[in-house]
């Protein structure tokens, strides 16, 4: 009797998982659009950078295929150690099949995409979604992402939310966006009551690496401690190319170099040291992990608004040890502190010192 019950058990157990794998649900995702997803997702695709995404909710247990330059050590002969999440997972991605080289507007290669059957794909791109669904048979979500239009940090809570919700991880969704309004706050109070510091932040990247006149108007960190950011008076959001004259007429007290941009600015400085040198800041200028990296990096953008309170304001940030904060941020994200993995690649958080043989940061 025993065994048959345990036998009717097993059968029930069976059909129950069998059901709720054929079960379909349908969404509208973040780009509007009507999608019909499995109502339990085990397999995932995730490209134009939303693995970032998949490795913030910890679900990268459930990637089936990466994009090929995800398991490359340099994209655009950068570092990829740029890409904070690259570093969490880089060890665990030779196994992991590809589905094309990938990369900002790069369509996947369909046949392989078949092939590797995942539950669902993701991407920022919603241009290329319909097409990647027609091709494949297989639902395609966008995420929500400004771009170079400039950085949302509401959308972002959003984007973790509406993962939540599909990927059923409502708790770490909710963790998440709690640590951001806790570190947006923390920073705000400790600044509120500062008077306003003038701050230019230089070689920030966009589709790659750029030198000094590289920008970003509205930049989080900057907002989230209260400075003037001069890039703000350009009239445009996000990032923006500057002209150098307008950089000198700015003069900012404080000027910040994003480590990407870093070997650039070296190379334009030896050519026109003149140009820096009337920069009253450039002698104490500091350098910051990079902002965008393959799109933005969520935990360096809190991270760097740290460092920049704490460089500008010392004593509001006296409390604060850089490595001790970029710890306790990458494992929040990451799940692993990569605070040494990624100052090995990049000249972060340290001073730059103009000489007439280049540049060097300590």
């Amino acid at each position: 009797m025993k065994t048959i019950i345990k036998i009717l058990t097993a059968i029930v157990i069976l059909i129950s998982n069998h059901a709720l794998s054929a079960e379909k649900r349908t969404i509208k995702d973040m780009a509007g659009r009507n999608v019909t997803i499995p109502a339990e997702i085990k397999r995932i695709v995730a490209i134009s950078a939303s693995l970032r995404y998949i490795v913030y909710m910890q679900c990268f247990d459930r990637v089936v295929a990466v994009e090929g330059i995800e398991k490359q050590n340099l994209m655009k002969g950068i570092n990829s150690s740029g890409k904070a999440y690259w570093l969490a997972i880089s060890h665990k991605l030779s196994k992991i099949p590809t589905i094309g080289e990938g990369g900002p507007g790069k369509i996947p290669d369909f046949e392989r995409l078949i092939s590797i059957k995942p539950d669902v794909i993701f991407t920022f791109e919603a241009d290329n979604a319909n097409l990647i669904e027609q091709k494949t048979g297989i639902p395609c979500i966008v995420l929500a992402y400004a771009g170079t239009a400039g950085f949302n940090i509401e959308e972002v809570k959003k984007t973790f939310s509406f993962l939540g919700e599909i990927l059923n991880k409502k708790e770490r969704a909710n963790e998440l966006n709690r640590y951001i309004d806790l570190s947006i706050s923390d920073l705000n109070k400790r600044t509120k009551d500062e008077k306003p510091q003038s701050v230019y932040i230089g070689g920030i990247s966009a589709r790659g690496a750029h030198g000094i006149t590289s920008t970003e108007a509205y930049y989080p960190s900057l907002q989230w401690i209260n400075v003037h950011n001069v890039a703000d008076e350009a009239g445009q959001r996000g990032h923006i190319f500057i002209d150098k004259e307008r950089l000198i007429l700015w003069n900012p007290q404080h000027i910040f170099i994003d480590a990407a941009g870093l070997s650039l600015i070296e190379s334009d400085y030896q050519k026109n040291p003149e140009f820096y040198k009337k920069l009253s800041a450039f002698g104490n200028s500091k350098t910051l992990f990079p902002y965008n990296f393959y799109r933005t990096n969520l935990e360096i953008l809190i991270l760097n608004s740290y460092f920049i309170g704490k460089s500008i304001y010392p004593h509001r940030f006296k409390d604060i040890n850089t490595k001790d904060k970029a710890a306790e941020i990458f494992i929040k994200f990451l799940g692993k502190d990569i605070y040494h993995e990624i100052k090995q690649s990049y000249k972060g958080y340290g001073k730059v010192k103009f000489t007439s043989s280049g540049i060097s940061v300590e």
